[in-house]
């Protein structure tokens, strides 16, 4: 690989290396670390939005390309071997797909699992020698929904399930080294992932769940648009990095009091909420 020269326009305050900052909160914490005095490893899917940033070390990602998650990690890897501390790695890319569980092609579970979760086990792996070194900190971006689960995004749901028992595991293999691992909890950001959804093929939903489908999705999106400002998310974020000693969970959201009550509502009164929420009487389409 060509050898990477790092030359930095001020002092910097350290590494922070982030995946998935095409937009969002990952493009807004950039810019926010930036403004602090760090010195950022990013990655983008699609195109580079720190062209003219001196301080940005960026490189196309595509977390269902082995190849390229490679990539990104050596590269990573070569820019905090040269002499600057890697302060934390922060696991942002992220994708949200559903469906109903009758009808989704196995493919949309696969390619949920590769950028929500094996991306961000492979990322974190490949730089724990230098989180260690530096006693660094892990942050991972899970979601409310690693918590409660809703119906129509079981692939989605899964994966930040799963990310909830990585993150317990993570931490505290990595605790003794001096190395903390945070995962964020976040329920509605408005970032561009929600518009997204808008756009998945949803030709394979049997016509009995169709209804309801749209309903939630609406729903879905009308929700997350309204969702806290990525900025102030990102603000947020930031502040972790100056927390000594931080908690192994932390809910982002508008209303953090509401998102911690959801959680302890039994689940058969969320089930039969939920029914009423997205009109899931499906009558005589069965």
């Amino acid at each position: 690989m060509k050898k990477i020269e790092v030359t930095l326009d001020r002092k910097s305050r350290g590494l922070i290396v982030i995946t998935g900052c095409d937009s969002g909160v990952g493009k807004s914490l950039v810019f926010v670390l930036l403004q602090m005095g760090y010195t950022v490893i990013a990655s983008y899917l699609d195109q580079n939005p720190f062209d003219n940033e001196s301080n940005v070390y960026s490189r196309k990602m595509d977390l269902r390309k082995p190849e390229e998650v490679r990539s990104f990690c050596d590269y990573a890897k070569e820019i905090c071997n040269r002499g600057e501390k890697l302060e934390a790695v922060f696991a942002n890319a992220g994708v949200a797909l559903g469906g109903s569980i009758e009808n989704l092609p196995m493919d949309i579970f696969r390619e949920c699992f590769e950028i929500n979760f094996f991306g961000v086990v492979e990322t974190i792996q490949a730089l724990i020698p230098e989180l260690i070194r530096d006693q660094g900190k892990i942050i991972v971006h899970g979601s409310m929904a690693g918590r409660i689960a809703l119906p129509f995004l079981s692939p989605y749901a899964s994966t930040k399930y799963a990310l909830e028992g990585f993150c317990d595991s993570l931490r505290r293999e990595l605790n003794p080294f001096g190395v903390k691992t945070i995962l964020l909890e976040s329920a509605a950001i408005a970032t561009p992932i929600w518009n997204k959804a808008k756009v998945q093929d949803i030709s394979f939903v049997h016509k009995k769940y169709l209804k309801s489908l749209h309903r939630f999705r609406d729903t879905f999106i009308e929700g997350g648009n309204a969702g806290m400002d990525m900025e102030h998310a990102a603000l947020m974020i930031a502040d972790l990095l100056n927390i000594k000693n931080p908690k192994s969970r932390y809910i982002i959201a508008k209303n953090r009091i509401g998102s911690k009550l959801l959680i302890l509502i039994p689940s058969f009164i969320l089930d039969k909420a939920v029914v009423k929420m997205y009109a899931m009487d499906y009558g005589d389409n069965v």
